[in-house]
C-alpha cells in the first residue's frame, strides 16, 4: 500500500495545472461566421468599385475604330461558307472515300483508280519503271559550275 499512496502523492504535484475548460465553441463558431460575411461584404464593396471603374474608363477612353467595332461582324449575304467545319469534315471523309475504294478515273478507256494502299502494294512489288531521258537532255559536270547549273565554281570535289 505505501507504493500507491507514493503515486498519488507524485501524481499531484502542487507545479502542475491542467486546463478545466475546453474551447469555447460559440466563439469559435461566431469568428468563423462573422469571417464569412465580412469577405462577402469586402466581395461587394469590390464588385461597385470594379464597375465604377469600368464606367469611368468607358466615359474617359476615345472612342474605339470603326474597324474595331467591326470585328465580330458577319460578312454580308450570301455567305459562302456557313460551318466551316462541317465542310472540312465531309471535304475528308470524301478524300478518304477516293482514297480507299475503287473508282472510275475514265470509263470510256477503262481507267480505274485503285485504292492507295494497293497501289503501294504493287509499287513496292514491281518496282518504279524506267523512264526514257528527253532527247535534249544536256547534263555538265558537277565540278563545272556554269550558269545553267547555278554553282558557279563553288563546288569542290570531295577529299
Amino acid at each position: 500500500m505505501a507504493n500507491i499512496e507514493d503515486n498519488e502523492q507524485a501524481v499531484a504535484h502542487p507545479d502542475i495545472r491542467f486546463e478545466t475548460t475546453d474551447v469555447n465553441s460559440h466563439g469559435v463558431i461566431w469568428a468563423g461566421v462573422t469571417l464569412i460575411v465580412a469577405v462577402w461584404i469586402i466581395v461587394a464593396l469590390l464588385h461597385f468599385v470594379f464597375a465604377f471603374f469600368a464606367h469611368y474608363r468607358a466615359e474617359a477612353s476615345t472612342p474605339a475604330l470603326p474597324l474595331a467595332s467591326e470585328q465580330n461582324r458577319l460578312p454580308p449575304e450570301p455567305r459562302l461558307q456557313v460551318s466551316p467545319d462541317a465542310d472540312i469534315q465531309a471535304l475528308r471523309e470524301h478524300e478518304d472515300s477516293i482514297l480507299d475504294h475503287y473508282t472510275w478515273v475514265d470509263r470510256q478507256n477503262g481507267v480505274v483508280g485503285i485504292p492507295i494502299q494497293r497501289a503501294m502494294d504493287l509499287l513496292a512489288a514491281r518496282g518504279i519503271p524506267p523512264q526514257k531521258a528527253p532527247a535534249d537532255l544536256n547534263l555538265s559536270a558537277p565540278t563545272a559550275g556554269t550558269r545553267l547549273t547555278g554553282l558557279e565554281g563553288k563546288v569542290q570535289p570531295e577529299p
